[in-house]
């Protein structure tokens, strides 16, 4: 995705991610997605501890930092690769 984000018909689905402000890779995704100029609600779960058990359920039982939820998709720890499937299946790109 080398371009900045265009909205094309429905509005795609929204970007939340959970994670912690001292994680690397959700810093990575976080920056990846603010050049790409896509909207997303971050989540730190250490600010928020009352989504932990959300998702612990939503990643098998462990906490996963990140963790995306994107429409109906859930990421956990995703690959950057991963990450543009889903965000072209959402409608960005």
């Amino acid at each position: 995705m080398a371009s900045a984000y265009r909205a094309r018909g429905p509005a795609p689905a929204p970007i939340v991610i959970y994670g912690s402000r001292w994680c690397g890779i959700t810093m990575m995704i976080r920056r990846y997605l603010d050049r790409a100029g896509i909207p997303y609600r971050f989540v730190d779960w250490e600010a928020h501890p009352e989504v932990r058990s959300e998702l612990e359920w939503l990643a098998g039982g462990r906490l996963a930092s990140p963790t995306i939820k994107l429409g109906g998709q859930v990421l956990v720890q995703p690959s950057m690769r991963e990450l543009e499937w889903a965000l072209a299946r959402a409608g960005y790109g």
